[in-house]
């Protein structure tokens, strides 16, 4: 079955807005997998992935509540998790990460500093175990509150606070030790 491409066909107006929200989601939920996985190929796979299934079970969340950015970050979640399990991750190249992150206008020295140091910590929080890297990434990266974060892993809000203290504290130790 085609997809709807009459402007008169009710199924086109819903592509138009789940289109307009993969638009404002991709490139957030494409990090997010990124950070969790390390390769940049099967982050871009596993993103349409979790896009495409947030679509197809758009019935069990209204996609006009926050609720649906949580429900798509459970997914990406989900996916990421059963990446890791099937497969050892490749390292992603800089570039890729870089594209990934808003750029900020740096000198060439900031610049070169700046990667070593981002390096560093990517290396470092792929190292991390996997319930604390992927609290420190839905928290800092995604900006979801602990609340949304309990919601997404599904475990008690305090279970949320706790990993977070000690994910930073493990990966503050993993960075002082290289240095």
């Amino acid at each position: 079955m085609a997809p709807p491409s009459d402007p008169q066909d009710p199924g086109f107006g819903e592509l138009r807005l789940f289109d307009q929200w993969v638009q404002e989601h991709h490139q957030q939920v494409y990090t997010f997998i990124l950070r969790m996985i390390g390769n940049p190929e099967d982050a871009a796979d596993l993103t349409q992935d979790a896009l495409l299934q947030t679509f197809r079970t758009k019935s069990k969340v209204d996609p006009d509540s926050a609720g649906y950015v949580k429900w798509c970050y459970t997914i990406a979640r989900n996916l990421a998790v059963d990446y890791r399990r099937k497969k050892r991750p490749r390292a992603a190249e800089d570039e890729e990460l870089e594209r990934a992150v808003d750029a900020r206008t740096l000198r060439p020295e900031e610049v070169y500093e700046h990667r070593v140091k981002s390096a560093e910590v990517r290396e470092e929080l792929l190292a991390l175990p996997e319930m604390y890297r992927e609290v420190l990434l839905l928290r800092y990266q995604t900006e979801m509150s602990y609340e949304q974060i309990a919601e997404v892993l599904e475990v008690p809000v305090t279970t949320v606070e706790t990993r977070i203290h000690r994910a930073k504290k493990m990966l503050r130790e993993r960075l002082e030790r290289r240095n």
